[in-house]
């Protein structure tokens, strides 16, 4: 499970709750599928690459106003997660990282489940920690690497959640360079 608190988050500690936060009620189409877990390689739709890529560049203000206004400006937590970026609001946390290999991600997670966001593997894992609900998205984007897109929020339910994060799966992969 992935954390979020003010200036700190871990993959697969506790979720602390954070005040505040009720996403937009305006209707995201879903454009996503999911599918029960297989065992065969990840789909990717088009081949990108994470080399020199910024993952505080991966979102733009505009892209996360679903989520609310940026309380400050996204910061690198490179020292908690290699190549991740922390963009913060009240009540609610994102997190993008340039990440490790989607297989990897999914047998940690085996509580999780496929979905195929812009042709591309996505592993969805959601959790609820007290009233704060967690979802980290994991997106293959080559067979070596993925980009993980997370977001908490107390009071959260895990498919509207999921419905706020398909867009900014979209924005983030159409950000990576092809490769």
């Amino acid at each position: 499970m992935l954390t979020l608190t003010g200036c700190s988050y871990t993959i697969n500690g506790d979720a602390l709750p954070e005040s505040g936060f009720t996403p937009a009620t305006t209707a995201t189409p879903a454009t996503a599928t999911t599918t029960p877990a297989g065992d065969g390689a990840p789909k990717i739709a088009k081949q990108r690459s994470v080399a020199g890529v910024d993952p505080c560049k991966l979102l733009t203000a505009d892209d996360l106003k679903p989520v609310g206004a940026l309380t400050r400006e996204p910061a690198r937590k490179d020292d908690v997660i290699q190549e991740s970026c922390q963009y913060a609001f009240d009540g609610a946390s994102v997190v993008t990282a340039l990440y490790q290999k989607y297989e990897h991600v999914r047998q940690r997670q085996p509580k999780g489940r496929e979905a195929v966001v812009e042709g591309h593997s996505s592993w969805v894992s959601c959790d609820l920690d007290g009233n704060a609900m967690v979802c980290t998205t994991t997106t293959a984007v080559n067979p070596n690497r993925s980009i993980l897109v997370a977001m908490t929020l107390n009071g959260g339910k895990a498919e509207q959640m999921f419905a706020t994060l398909q867009p900014l799966i979209k924005a983030s992969l159409n950000r990576l360079p092809q490769g």
